[in-house]
C-alpha cells in the first residue's frame, strides 16, 4: 500500500506532515518492539571458557556422578601422581617418536602402570612411520663484521619429519621474516634459492597474563606451516625460531607439515646472531634424517 492511498488528497500541508510523522513513528516503534520480542543472541564465550551443557547432556550426568567426578578431580589436583608419571615419560624414557624404542618403552610402561591399578590392558601391534634424526649443524658463513677465516656457530635441530639436506649441506642467503604476510610480500623472486627464517617471538607478556595457550598457538603456526609456505616460493630450506618462553641456547622442535625441504628450529639466541647483522647473511645448514615406512 502506498502512503498516498491512505491520505485524503485535500488534506492541508500541516496535517499531511503530522500524519507522515505519526506513520514513521509508528513504524519505528513497531520495529523496536519486534526487535525486543526476539530472543536475545547468546553472548560469545570468552577464550577458553567452558561451554554450558545442554539439558540432554545434563541428563547423562546425574548429580551423584558429578559429585563423584568432582571428588576425583579434587584428589587428582592435590596429588602429584600425574606429574610423576609425566616426568618419568619425558625425563627417563625421553623423546618418543613413532616407531622408536622409546615409544615402545612408553607403551609398555603405561600398560604396566594401568595393570597395577587393576585395569585389564590389551596391547595390539600396529605399523607406523618411523623417522630417525641424524647429524644437525649450522653456521653463518658470511655476515657483516666477520673476521677473516671465521664462522658463527648456530644451534639448531631438525623439525619432526624433516627431509635431509644434501650430504654436503645447504648453503644460501638467509631471508628473515616475522610473519606469513612478510613472506608473501617478498614474492617468489626474493625467496627462491634462499633459506627462510621465521623469526616470530613467543609472547611472554600474554603468557604471564594467563593466556599461555594463545601465545603458543600464535607462535607455533610458523613451525607447523612455515616450511611448506617457504617451499611453495622456492626456498631451499626453512628455519623457525624455537617456540617457547625460554631464551636458552637449546632448540625446541615439534611437528611440522611435510614441506619437501629441510626444516629446523634455531634457538632464540641463534636468531639474535642471524637477524640484525646485515641484510645479506649466508648460512650453511646440514640436517640429516632417515624415514622408514
Amino acid at each position: 500500500m502506498r502512503l498516498s492511498d491512505t491520505l485524503p488528497t485535500t488534506m492541508p500541508l500541516s496535517k499531511l506532515v503530522s500524519s507522515i510523522v505519526c506513520i514513521l513513528l509508528f513504524a519505528f516503534l513497531s520495529s523496536t518492539t519486534s526487535a525486543q520480542t526476539q530472543p536475545p543472541k547468546p553472548a560469545p564465550l570468552p577464550f577458553a571458557a567452558q561451554p554450558q551443557p545442554s539439558p540432554e547432556e545434563q541428563a547423562n550426568f546425574p548429580p551423584q556422578l558429578l559429585e563423584e567426578l568432582s571428588a576425583i578431580k579434587a584428589d587428582a589436583l592435590s596429588d602429584d601422581y600425574a606429574y610423576r608419571q609425566v616426568a618419568h615419560l619425558t625425563e627417563n624414557i625421553g623423546p618418543r617418536p613413532s616407531g622408536s624404542p622409546q615409544a615402545k618403552a612408553a607403551v609398555d610402561y603405561v600398560a604396566a602402570e594401568l595393570r597395577q591399578l587393576g585395569l585389564d590392558v590389551h596391547l595390539e601391534e600396529v605399523k607406523v612411520p618411523h623417522w630417525v634424526r641424524g647429524a644437525e649443524t649450522a653456521e653463518l658463513t658470511e655476515y657483516a663484521g666477520q673476521a677473516a677465516g671465521t664462522t658463527q656457530k648456530i644451534i639448531l635441530t631438525a623439525l619432526g619429519g624433516s627431509t635431509s639436506t644434501p650430504i654436503e649441506g645447504a648453503t644460501a642467503d638467509v631471508v628473515v621474516v616475522n610473519n606469513f604476510d612478510e613472506l608473501k610480500a617478498l614474492g617468489r623472486d626474493k625467496v627462491v634459492g634462499k633459506i627462510v627464517l621465521f623469526n616470530e617471538p613467543f609472547d611472554k607478556q600474554k603468557a604471564s597474563a594467563g593466556l599461555a595457550f594463545m601465545a603458543y598457538s600464535e607462535a607455533v603456526r610458523y613451525r607447523g606451516a612455515g616450511p611448506r609456505a617457504a617451499a611453495e616460493l622456492g626456498a631451499v630450506a626453512a628455519l623457525v625460531r624455537s617456540v617457547g618462553s625460554a631464551d636458552f641456547r637449546l632448540p625446541h622442535t615439534g611437528f611440522s607439515a611435510p614441506a619437501g625441504i629441510p626444516a629446523g628450529a634455531v634457538t632464540a639466541d641463534g636468531t639474535r646472531f642471524t637477524c640484525p647483522r646485515s641484510t645479506t647473511v649466508e648460512a650453511a645448514v646440514l640436517l640429516a634424517s632417515r624415514r622408514y615406512s
